[in-house]
C-alpha cells in the first residue's frame, strides 16, 4: 500500500442518502460523513438504514477522525451507531455540532463522551497524515461545507452536498474563490456529489421560491401549513419572513423539526423577531388567517405529522376546509407513492394543497449540470469520481466530466464497498468490503436480514397460516387432528370450509409422512402451501409447529 490513497465509500452511491466516506493511507483512517438512509417502501418495519462498519471493526485504531459535511440526516444520522463501536474526534462547523450534540446525547444519555471540534472557513486542520481544509459550498442548510484534503499522495476535494446559490436565505454563499485558490496547487481527484446530474442548467436560488409564498400567504383564506424537510433551515427563515410580512405566527409541529429550529435559533442561524414564533396550543386559538405552521412529514411518512393530519390523528391538530397545505419539496425515489396518497387524502380536508409542480414551492439543495461543470472547471482534477447519488446519477455526471476533457480512463465510477486506490500513477478498484444496508429496527441494529424482510413482504401480501400437528412425545404418531390458525387469508364466512379443506390436506400428508419432527413440518408446510395457493391464489407464510404429548 506503500504512496497509495485508499477512497473507501460504505455508502451513497447507487442511493440517496447512507453517505459514509474512508480516506486510508497506511493505518489512518479519515471518515468524511456518517449518514442514514431512510428505509423504502419494501422495507416493512425498518426505522433507519444504515452504512456497514464492517471494515472498520478491526481497524478501529486507524480512525483519527470524522469530518461531517453539513447537518443533514443523511450525512449525520448513523454517527450514533459508529460512535458505540469506535471513538473519534468529530470535526465540523457549529451549527452541524449543535444538531449532533443534541442527537448523541439523546442516544447516549450518561454515556455520552464525544469530542466534538469546531471548524470553519479557512480553518486548517490536522488529523493524523491527513490536513483538512474546509471551504463554504452552500446547500439547503447553512454551515455545509466543501473539503480539500492534504494526504501523502496529493490533494484531493471532496465537494460534499452542493449548489451554487449566490442569493442564499441563510448562510454563507460559496467560497468559489477558496476552492480556486486551493486547486491552483493541483488536485489529484474530485468526489463531486452527483444527485442533480440528470437536470440541465442551473439549480434556482432559495430566493426565488418567495413570491410564490408570498402569494400563497397574502391570498389564502385560513392557516397555511407547509410541509418541509425538518433541516431545511432556510425554507424556515423563508416561512417566518413573509409570515411577519401578512401579520402571522409561525407554530411548529414535529419534534425534529422543532429541535432543529431551537438550536439554530439559539445560535443565532435563524433570525426570529420577538412574538413572531408561538406554541402549537397558542396557534389554535388564534384567528385562521394569522397563523402558519411548519410541520414535517414532506414524504408522507406515515409517522409525521403532515401524514398523521392527513389521516386525521394528530393529536394536537385537526384540518379545517379553509387551510392551506404547501407541500415544499418533491418526493425522494421510492417515496412518490406515500406522497400521492397523502395528497389524495388532504385534498378531501382542506381548501387547497399546493406541490410541485403546480407551483414554484420547492428548489433543490442539489447542483445541476451547469454547477458541476463550473466546479470541474475550477478545480481541474487529474482523476474523477461522482458519488452521492443513484447509478443513474453517478453515470450522467461521469459522462458530463467527460465532456469536461477528463479523459474516460481518469474517471472512475464506483459502487459501495469498492476499494479505490488512488496515486499519481493512477487509479484502480482493488478489492472489495461489505457496503450493503444493515436495516434498524426498533432496538435491534443489524439483526433484520433479507430473510426477514421477505417473510414480512409474505405476511403483507398473503397473511400466515399456523398449523399445530400434536404427536406422542415417543412415538411421534399422530396424537389428534392438526389445528389451523389463520390472519389474513380468507374471509370469515368462507373460512370454515375453506379450513376444513386444509386440515384434511394436512392429515393426508402427514400420515404418508415420516415421523421425524422436521419431516413433519415440512410435510405440514408443502401441503398447506399447495392447498391456499390453490384454492385462494394466495400464497401465505405457513408455521408448522409440532407439539409432542405425554399421552
Amino acid at each position: 500500500m506503500a504512496n497509495k490513497l485508499r477512497f473507501i465509500p460504505l455508502g451513497g452511491l447507487s442511493e440517496i442518502g447512507r453517505n459514509m466516506t474512508l480516506f486510508e493511507y497506511g493505518k489512518n483512517i479519515l471518515i468524511v460523513d456518517v449518514g442514514v438512509m431512510f428505509p423504502e417502501a419494501d422495507m416493512l418495519g425498518i426505522d433507519l438504514v444504515i452504512p456497514n462498519f464492517e471494515y472498520l471493526r478491526d481497524k478501529k485504531d486507524w480512525v483519527r477522525g470524522i469530518v461531517i459535511t453539513h447537518g443533514h440526516e443523511d450525512h449525520t444520522g448513523a454517527l450514533p451507531y459508529l460512535l458505540e463501536e469506535i471513538n473519534a474526534p468529530i470535526y465540523s462547523t457549529r451549527l452541524v455540532l449543535a444538531l449532533v450534540e443534541r442527537k448523541l446525547r439523546e442516544y447516549f444519555g450518561k454515556r455520552y463522551r464525544a469530542s466534538l471540534n469546531e471548524i470553519n472557513g479557512g480553518d486548517v486542520i490536522k488529523v493524523g497524515p491527513f490536513t483538512v481544509h474546509p471551504v463554504p459550498l452552500s446547500h439547503s442548510i447553512p454551515d455545509s461545507m466543501a473539503l480539500a484534503i492534504d494526504t501523502p499522495v496529493g490533494r484531493i476535494i471532496h465537494s460534499g452536498d452542493f449548489k451554487i446559490d449566490f442569493t442564499p436565505i441563510s448562510g454563507d454563499a460559496p467560497d468559489l474563490t477558496g476552492i480556486a485558490s486551493l486547486a491552483a496547487e493541483g488536485v489529484l481527484a474530485l468526489f463531486s456529489d452527483s444527485t442533480g446530474a440528470e437536470r440541465a442548467g442551473f439549480t434556482p436560488s432559495e430566493k426565488t421560491i418567495e413570491p410564490a409564498f408570498d402569494k400563497i400567504m397574502r391570498e389564502a383564506p385560513g392557516r397555511v401549513i407547509v410541509a418541509s424537510f425538518a433541516s431545511l433551515l432556510s425554507r424556515l427563515q423563508l416561512m417566518i419572513d413573509i409570515s411577519q410580512r401578512y401579520n402571522r405566527k409561525v407554530a411548529i409541529a414535529g419534534r425534529s423539526m422543532s429541535q432543529n429550529f431551537e438550536s439554530a435559533r439559539k445560535l443565532g442561524y435563524l433570525k426570529v423577531p420577538k412574538g413572531a414564533h408561538v406554541r402549537l396550543e397558542t396557534a389554535n386559538k388564534l384567528p385562521a388567517t394569522q397563523v402558519t405552521m411548519m410541520v414535517t412529514g414532506s414524504q408522507g411518512q406515515p409517522e409525521a405529522a403532515l401524514a398523521r393530519m392527513a389521516a386525521g390523528t394528530h393529536r394536537d391538530i385537526t384540518l379545517r376546509k379553509n387551510d392551506t397545505v404547501v407541500i415544499s419539496s418533491n418526493p425522494i425515489p421510492g417515496n412518490e407513492e406515500e406522497v400521492a396518497r397523502m395528497i389524495n387524502q388532504l385534498v378531501d380536508r382542506v381548501h387547497e394543497v399546493v406541490y410541485p409542480p403546480l407551483a414554484h414551492v420547492h428548489v433543490s439543495g442539489h447542483a445541476s449540470q451547469e454547477e458541476m461543470k463550473l466546479l470541474i472547471s475550477l478545480v481541474r482534477p487529474r482523476f474523477f469520481v461522482p458519488v452521492h447519488g443513484e447509478r443513474r446519477h453517478l453515470h450522467f455526471h461521469a459522462r458530463l466530466a467527460e465532456s469536461m476533457g477528463i479523459a474516460k480512463d481518469h474517471i472512475f465510477e464506483v459502487q459501495n464497498g469498492d476499494i479505490l486506490e488512488i496515486g499519481p500513477a493512477g487509479c484502480k478498484v482493488v478489492d472489495k468490503t461489505p457496503g450493503g444496508y444493515v436495516f434498524v429496527d426498533g432496538t435491534g441494529v443489524g439483526d433484520i436480514g433479507p430473510k426477514v424482510l421477505r417473510e414480512r413482504e409474505a405476511l403483507a401480501k398473503g397473511g400466515f397460516v399456523t398449523v399445530f400437528i400434536p404427536v406422542h412425545k415417543h412415538s411421534r404418531q399422530l396424537a389428534g387432528s392438526p389445528r389451523i390458525v389463520t390472519r389474513g387469508v380468507v374471509y370469515s364466512e368462507q373460512a370454515e370450509e375453506v379450513l376444513k379443506g386444509a386440515e384434511d390436506a394436512v392429515q393426508t400428508a402427514l400420515k404418508r409422512s415420516k415421523h421425524t419432527k422436521s419431516a413433519l413440518e415440512n410435510n405440514a408446510k408443502d401441503a398447506l402451501s399447495r392447498y391456499f395457493y390453490k384454492t385462494t391464489r394466495r400464497q401465505p407464510l405457513v408455521v408448522p409447529v409440532v407439539v409432542e404429548m405425554e399421552h
